[in-house]
């Protein structure tokens, strides 16, 4: 008896513990379940409903620049982006951690997102130490920020993948802003006439896929993927069996520029006229301004029969006039 009175004795303090902690425990897991779904279906309530996100105004809190920033997420693009499609499955609160636990309405002007912080640490450090950032340090403009050149149709959040061509095409034109020159003369190319009349896949390079993307180098460094060493490697990439030869292909042709022609004339009064003739493009001006001549030649030509022919009409008009009259 005095066995069975401590174990009965035994047994109450356990069964007293046991319903706080059971509760705790249920406590825990139903809090769990509400954050999975605050990270999903609680911010698609709103944010993919027209009727109560939109458009509004922020302001950078580093540069004071307001933006017109869209709220309204599109499902699709956004499953077809980076985040979307990636195997690690990212939610809203991976990036707008500050909405950790919130619910319903929250604070509009939210933390910016850091993407360097939470994710994307090493391809950042590469850019901020390349020599373009460096470049444009010294001529004292600010380097661009991860969304400028990962920008999808609608915001970040629908950063696109690398080959999508909606983000090929947003490069060629982000990289343009800075180097207006280098735009057109690519455009001159056969790659950016192609590019230009829409073919935006891997097929035709754009900046990154020549340049590089995060460690842009200029064309004179020893390491730069369009640099003396490397043309045949890079060009290579989408030319099987190019060669030495074939990297004299001329990426960025300035025959159409006038700087091109001002170099050239500077050329020859400083060094003469083979130093000219050594440049390779020099041989491709020529072509065009034959070209340019022959075309100018034919069409005065033919403009000036055509406005002879039509004095000619005149005056067969007046003279057939006054006869009749007569």
């Amino acid at each position: 008896m005095t066995h069975g009175r401590k174990r009965v004795g035994f047994s109450r303090p356990v069964s007293g513990l046991w319903y706080p902690l059971a509760f705790f425990l249920v406590l825990v897991l139903c809090s769990g379940s509400l954050t999975m779904a605050q990270e999903i279906e609680d911010c698609q309530e709103c944010h993919v409903d027209p009727e109560k996100c939109g458009r509004m105004a922020r302001i950078d809190r580093e540069t004071g620049e307001v933006k017109v920033v869209n709220m309204l997420v599109d499902e699709d693009a956004f499953m077809q982006s980076a985040h979307g499609r990636s195997e690690e499955g990212f939610v809203c609160i991976d990036c707008h951690q500050d909405l950790d636990g919130v619910y319903g309405e929250h604070n509009a002007l939210l933390e910016p997102v850091d993407c360097i912080t939470f994710c994307h640490d090493d391809p950042a450090e590469e850019f901020l130490e390349s020599t373009h950032v460096e470049h444009m340090e010294e001529e004292e403009k600010t380097p661009p920020k991860c969304t400028y050149c990962h920008m999808g149709r609608n915001s970040a959040r629908e950063t696109p993948v690398a080959d999508d061509a909606f983000h090929r095409a947003q490069i060629t034109r982000t990289c343009g802003e800075c180097h207006e020159d280098y735009l057109y003369t690519y455009c001159t190319n056969l790659h950016g006439q192609l590019s230009s009349l829409g073919v935006r896949n891997t097929d035709v390079p754009n900046c990154y896929d020549c340049h590089g993307g995060h460690d842009v180098l200029k064309s004179d460094d020893p390491d730069s993927q369009v640099g003396e060493n490397n043309k045949v490697e890079t060009c290579g990439k989408c030319h099987e069996g190019a060669g030495e030869n074939f990297v004299r292909h001329i990426a960025h042709p300035g025959f159409k520029t006038r700087s091109f022609y001002a170099e050239t004339y500077k050329t020859f009064q400083e060094k003469g006229i083979l130093e000219v003739l050594t440049d390779p493009q020099s041989y491709i001006a020529l072509v065009f301004l034959m070209y340019m001549g022959i075309i100018c030649q034919a069409f005065s030509l033919f403009g000036g029969h055509a406005f002879l022919m039509w004095i000619r009409m005149l005056l067969d008009e007046r003279k057939g006039g006054d006869g009749h009259e007569h």
